[in-house]
């Protein structure tokens, strides 16, 4: 009876937390936000060229990694470019931009979809550092720039399939840099011109790749970089028209295609998704006001038809969610994309035993399985966009049920737990991590470089294949093939089906991670169960208010927060010139040592802000509330920031009581930077705040419908889309 009258957000959390505390009876929990932390290690080891130090595989973080090929690309083999960089794709040393551009978009997506997560986990500037390198490797890659599309070309591959795989095992740093054909040196390079018109597939994937960097590395961070954002984006934009000119998918001239792409259409609407995503997050006025927005209905149209899994060769799932979540094309589109998603959860979720023949199938431990070859990530990649779509900001969109979102997100839990060990065989398929002593992990993965002694001095050749124990290098977060459909495995080197390694092994299966992440801290910050709700026999919930015709009244502030001890050495800090409301500095160094929170946090509210009222607000009104739920680094970025409120207090508290009301505090940023400059801009801020805060729009929507010239224009635009209340499910 009374789960009749729980709110939808509260029933999402009562289930979401059965679902994560009810494993505890039958197996070990895992910490999700731990494992999303091993996942870049492994990223860090796939490093090709000249490994930074901040690389924890690098020889000088104590690995066994160092500088390999930087001769890529100008080598005798080369085509006078410098190629060094970027990973490699498996456990060889080929780098192929197909897997590399869809394992770099997705780990972008889960970035930024789960920015707070990512941020309150401490991996935002882990992750933001490492697909910088990738952007960084596709810039080189993209070596003829131009603003007309048939002047540019880009590098599809480096290496050679059959030779990288049948004549050289061993360390990538000492293998030979140039040869004739067929011996182990030889690495040609594979490039893409309007001439050779095919590749818009991989130039598809780079498009996406630059966009999702560029907007990374607009966010603050220890990375953050406006100007370098433009570049990417602006490269992006041209090899988006490039694409568009060479249609086909790419395969080399010669030898043996690894990942034989079956189409290129998935990869364009996924391409046009994020330079869409990039307009709407650079302050367009309007969807249609964007060239991306615009192209990337009829794109979606050329491939909403695709099978229903995401992979390397089908991201048509990942196109759909992020097309989703920008609204393109309108509602009769932001349907369209819907139900593509809903019709690939149905398929995966329901799907019947391995022992019918039948794929995708359940196997008897519980792994939604697909294929013999890298059979955990296309679980993995589900498991993505299950949770993608179990978002109430996004997703499945406002018409899907709370019991709808969290029967996905316990089936995500459940698979992903099953890839860390959950399963009859105690097995994991992540090297290095264990959640018990009685359980096992690969040890042997079919990857060359951790297969060798750490110590250069010692060879390492085709023998280290079938070497005894455990691969001398640890090669820590990678995710293995998988389980057959039996939920047989065995940690056997040779064995390239079930247990080497891929780059996009790991992408869907690191951005499931990070929405994990988020309702685990989610769960951490609420108590594993919600408040009890009013008994249903008293009375109904009341009527939500009605909505006042201008921006309601700010709530008086709290009472003053008790001051830290003048012993406290960060409590003396508060002295220093910088603070200009030094007493709310204190109050707010006592209020983080209270609750168990990093005093140290309090000192951001001087960044860029001398007002004292604007700084004791951020001490006192913004870094300790947001602090438990991971969001405080928004008081300073946002909240205080001179560009954003102008040192105006009410404008200031309006962005705090909107951060403390959204999963993503960048929602708030959105909502005061495409205000900003309307005639009633404080009106249009409030809307957007409220949309944020009460609907299941999200951020990127509410943003652009708040951007509207009149009220009336902006209450439409909400209504249009759906904007329903969390509450009470009453209209906008």
């Amino acid at each position: 009876m009374a789960l009749k009258v729980l709110r939808p957000s509260l029933l999402v959390c009562l289930i979401t937390a059965l679902c994560f505390h009810v494993s505890n009876v039958v197996a070990q929990q895992h910490n999700f936000s731990q494992i999303l932390g091993l996942s870049y290690k492994f990223y860090e080891a796939q490093m090709s060229g000249d490994v930074p130090t901040w690389s924890r595989a690098s020889q000088a973080a104590g690995g066994w990694r160092n500088k390999s090929h930087l001769l890529d690309g100008t080598g005798p083999n080369g085509i006078g470019v410098d190629l060094s960089g970027g990973w490699y794709d498996a456990g060889d040393h080929l780098k192929l931009h197909l897997p590399l551009g869809v394992s770099a978009s997705l780990l972008s997506y889960g970035v930024l979809t789960w920015e707070a997560a990512y941020r309150a986990a401490g991996q935002w500037d882990i992750a933001v550092r490492n697909l910088d390198w990738v952007a960084s490797y596709y810039l080189k890659c993209h070596y003829q720039a131009s603003d007309t599309p048939s002047a540019n070309a880009f590098v599809a591959q480096v290496g050679d399939v059959d030779t990288d795989h049948n004549t050289w095992w061993g360390r990538p740093e000492q293998q030979a840099q140039g040869g004739s054909q067929g011996s182990p040196g030889w690495r040609p390079v594979h490039v893409i011109t309007a001439a050779g018109g095919r590749g818009a597939d991989i130039v598809g994937e780079a498009v996406a790749t630059l966009a999702g960097v560029s907007l990374l590395l607009k966010r603050p961070g220890a990375y953050s970089n406006p100007t370098r954002a433009a570049t990417l984006l602006s490269r992006a934009k041209q090899l988006f028209e490039f694409a568009k000119t060479i249609k086909n998918t790419w395969g080399p001239t010669s030898g043996s295609n690894a990942y034989p792409s079956s189409s290129y259409n998935d990869d364009l609407a996924w391409a046009a998704a994020w330079l869409c995503r990039a307009d709407v997050d650079g302050g367009a006025m309007s969807l249609t006001a964007s060239a991306a927005c615009n192209a990337a209905p009829s794109l979606w149209d050329a491939t909403k038809y695709a099978n229903l899994d995401l992979s390397w060769d089908n991201v048509a799932a990942a196109a759909a969610l992020l097309l989703r979540d920008t609204g393109a094309g309108g509602a009769t589109y932001v349907a369209s994309y819907d139900d593509f998603v809903n019709r690939l959860l149905t398929r995966w979720t329901g799907s019947g035993a391995c022992s019918t023949g039948a794929t995708p199938c359940m196997t008897p431990g519980g792994l939604a399985w697909y294929s013999d070859w890298g059979s955990a990530r296309y679980a993995a990649n589900v498991a993505l966009v299950a949770l993608a779509a179990a978002r109430s900001d996004g997703g499945g969109g406002a018409a899907l049920t709370s019991a709808a979102r969290a029967s996905r997100i316990c089936w995500a839990k459940n698979q992903v737990s099953y890839m860390l060990g959950t399963n009859p065989q105690s097995q994991s398929f992540v090297v290095g991590y264990k959640p018990t002593t009685s359980h096992k992990a690969p040890e042997k993965p079919h990857h060359r470089s951790s297969s060798c002694n750490p110590s250069y001095a010692i060879t390492c050749d085709w023998t280290a294949l079938d070497a005894a124990g455990p691969n001398p290098s640890v090669l820590a977060g990678a995710l293995v093939g998988g389980p057959g459909r039996d939920d047989s495995y065995v940690d056997n080197r040779r064995d390239y089906m079930k247990n080497e390694v891929a780059l996009d092994f790991n992408a869907g299966f690191t951005a499931a991670l990070a929405g994990l992440t988020d309702l685990e801290q989610g769960l951490q910050r609420s108590g594993p169960f919600p408040p009890p709700s009013p008994s249903p026999s008293l009375s109904p919930p009341p009527s939500p208010p009605p909505r006042p015709s201008s921006p309601p009244s700010q709530s008086p502030p709290p009472p003053p927060l008790a001051s830290c001890s003048p012993t406290d050495y960060a409590c003396q800090q508060c002295s220093q010139s910088t603070y200009t409301a030094p007493d709310a500095c204190r109050s707010c160094v006592g209020a983080m040592r209270s609750i168990g929170q990093d005093p140290y946090r309090c000192f951001s509210c001087s960044n860029g802000v001398t007002d004292p009222t604007i700084q004791g607000i951020c001490f006192t009104e913004c870094v300790p509330p947001t602090a438990l739920k991971g969001a405080d680094w928004s008081c300073s970025q946002y909240c205080s920031a001179p560009a954003l409120v102008a040192n105006d207090p009410t404008r200031a508290r309006d962005c705090i009581s909107c951060v403390k009301g959204v999963s993503n505090p960048w929602d708030c940023y959105n909502c005061m930077a495409v205000t900003a400059s309307l005639s009633d801009s404080a009106a249009a801020r409030a809307t957007c705040f409220k949309c944020v805060t009460t609907t299941t729009l999200g951020g990127w929507s509410c943003g652009d419908c708040a951007s509207r010239a009149t009220p009336a224009e902006r209450d439409s635009c909400i209504k249009s889309r759906g904007g329903r209340r969390l509450l009470a499910g009453e209209n906008f």
